[in-house]
């Protein structure tokens, strides 16, 4: 009989960074805006995709639909974390975009030492980004969302919801009302 070999899972990366701080901003289900000493850092919710939300060009009404449950999330997360003082333990930073000298961290946020990762995606507000995961983090996070399939929670009450990596959002115009005479 060969001998059964255990294997075990390497635990998640350390922190590059811990930051304490004030979150004055909710962008997404899964984005937020740490106020630290002053600076205001954007936030990305480590293993953590919610549902995309209408995107609006404030400037020419032009707007590309949002996913259903977006709101949701979004309130879900507002509701935990808004005018909260959180810890963020950074596991990476990403550029926003070309030419922009700040970057988006990628974050495990706690409010009052609760995992509000884990939280959204145990009551059913995203999926698993398991393309960004961790194999020490992949166990605890896919077990929330399993969970929160198995239940039905929050977005999983859909049949076969649309994960944000596979959303094509459609571009709309803007509703413009009739001139009265």
């Amino acid at each position: 009989m060969a001998a059964s070999r255990q294997v075990f899972a390497q635990p998640g990366p350390e922190p590059i960074s811990i930051l304490e701080g004030l979150v004055v901003g909710v962008a997404e289900g899964d984005r937020i805006t740490l106020n630290c000493l002053g600076n205001e850092i954007p936030v990305r919710l480590y293993g953590l995709a919610a549902p995309q939300t209408v995107k609006i060009d404030k400037y020419t009404g032009w707007y590309k639909t949002g996913q259903p449950y977006s709101a949701d999330a979004f309130r879900a997360l507002s509701t935990k974390v808004l005018h909260q003082k959180v810890r963020v333990e950074i596991r990476d930073v990403v550029d926003l975009a070309k030419g922009d000298s700040r970057g988006l961290a990628i974050a495990v946020v706690y409010q009052d030492g609760r995992n509000i990762n884990l939280e959204m995606l145990s009551e059913g507000w995203g999926w698993v980004y398991r393309k960004y995961l961790h194999s020490g983090d992949s166990p605890e996070y896919v077990a929330a969302e399993k969970q929160a399939r198995s239940r039905k929670n929050g977005l999983w009450l859909q049949e076969n919801p649309t994960a944000p990596w596979h959303f094509q959002p459609r571009l709309k115009a803007p509703i413009r009302k009739p001139a009265q005479p």
